[in-house]
């Protein structure tokens, strides 16, 4: 897939994400803002939100560890890029070489 097909791809899924997340949100405040109707509701409330608060906070951790190994893994990917770009400039290099030295023993 061309670049420019994969950069508006990831435009389109970011796009999608975002609007998920700004309709969970706008559910949320609607639903916190409404009152709990007794004190049976409120206690659930408070349970939910507890529980909610938790999972938002493994996600993040999830999301953490995940960052910091696709850190790590670009950086080995734009090492071996370098090595590669070396090594195709070496291998242009003696190319050249060695078609000079062809050149001027004819």
């Amino acid at each position: 897939m061309p670049a420019t097909a994969q950069t508006q791809l990831l435009e389109l899924e970011t796009q999608v994400w975002k609007a998920r997340a700004q309709a969970k949100q706008k559910w949320l405040e609607r639903t916190l803002a409404e009152p709990a109707r007794s004190a049976r509701d409120a206690e659930r409330r408070a349970m939910w939100i507890t529980q909610a608060l938790d999972a938002v906070k493994r996600g993040q951790d999830r999301v953490k560890h995940q960052a910091a190994l696709m850190d790590a893994y670009a950086e080995h990917l734009s090492v071996l890029e370098m090595s590669l770009i070396a090594a195709a400039e070496r291998a242009h290099a003696d190319g050249k070489r060695a078609n000079q030295a062809a050149t001027a023993t004819r």
